[in-house]
């Protein structure tokens, strides 16, 4: 599904001329776009939806992030690609990269920005392991997990969710971080268990 946006300059043409060499013409393209070319930001929006989709679903892949997300940050990236006269495209510079490219650092990058937030509950690990929940009342009295593999601050978040039953909220407060970086331990500790456990 292309993304639906609504330009923040009045359109100026109709017409969007194709030209033959990849390079020229996407220095085509986006010079039509920054004249306010309807028909050229749907060929955009139509060419690089892939690339930038690509590279966002790859990177909160990368960081255990919730998939669900890439349709907002993909829409936030054409977004940012147009507003403010579309300054954000304007910075592109065909001498240091392709277009290519440089979407898929942007879009990177806005994936990226989104994970550091709090709009999304990144590792939901909790709920999604509510079988290890269950064994873990009493965490750390459990002499058969491989606890050596922690670090001491993974096994202070471990024992403040599973031993004192808080939440993520109320973890960091105890551990004065922000929830999310409890969040991050956690997943990274069961992850360190698990592979422990199976070895």
């Amino acid at each position: 599904m292309e993304p639906t946006i609504i330009t923040e300059r009045s359109i100026v043409s109709t017409q969007c001329p194709a030209s033959t060499k990849t390079n020229s013409n996407d220095e085509h393209l986006v010079a039509l776009c920054l004249e306010g070319n309807q028909a050229a930001w749907n060929r955009f929006v139509s060419e690089f939806s892939a690339i930038i989709r690509h590279a966002v679903s790859w990177t909160l892949n990368h960081h255990g992030a919730n998939a669900d997300a890439a349709d907002d940050i993909v829409q936030d990236i054409f977004f940012r690609l147009i507003k403010s006269e579309y300054r954000l495209l304007e910075n592109w510079d065909s001498s240091r990269g392709t277009l290519k490219t440089w979407l898929a650092v942007v879009s990177r990058s806005a994936a990226i920005d989104f994970v550091r937030t709090d709009r999304t509950y990144l590792y939901d690990a909790i709920e999604e392991h509510e079988d290890l929940k269950a064994e873990m009342t009493n965490f750390l009295d459990l002499p058969e997990l491989p606890l050596d593999v922690l670090s001491t601050r993974q096994k202070s978040v471990l024992q403040c969710l599973y031993g004192e039953d808080l939440s993520a909220v109320e973890a960091a407060k105890q551990l004065d971080i922000h929830p999310q970086t409890v969040r991050s331990i956690h997943h990274t500790a069961l992850q360190k268990l698990r592979a422990a456990i199976i070895n």
